[in-house]
């Protein structure tokens, strides 16, 4: 029982959406959440391409879309949800993009 527990509690962790409220129920209360500092400009463009990766995975497994998938819902409902979840992937493309191109020319100069 206590495996199914740990579990369930590492999914609901691993969850984007949880970490998105966690993040906003932060800021309300005042507390700083990260910490933005770097030694190193490869650093903060690796951080930003991760960034990138995880909004495209929000995208990807987008509850919404799978729900409207799985439960056959209309067709109209399914296309809009892809559109909206392939619009987040596209977007999370484009800060890993961003940042890659970002990275590129710093290591250029340096």
């Amino acid at each position: 029982m206590k495996t199914l527990t740990h579990f369930i509690k590492s999914l609901i962790k691993a969850c984007p959406y949880t970490f998105v409220g966690r993040q906003c129920r932060a800021v309300f209360k005042g507390k700083k959440t990260t910490d933005l500092k770097y030694d190193d400009k490869a650093t903060r463009f690796r951080k930003g391409m991760k960034t990138g990766r995880n909004i495209s995975l929000v995208g990807v497994f987008c509850p919404f879309f799978w729900y409207a998938l799985l439960s056959g819902a209309s067709t109209n409902l399914i296309v809009l949800n892809a559109l909206h979840s392939s619009a987040v992937v596209l977007l999370g493309l484009l800060v890993v993009l961003v940042n890659y191109i970002f990275l590129l020319n710093s290591r250029r100069k340096g």
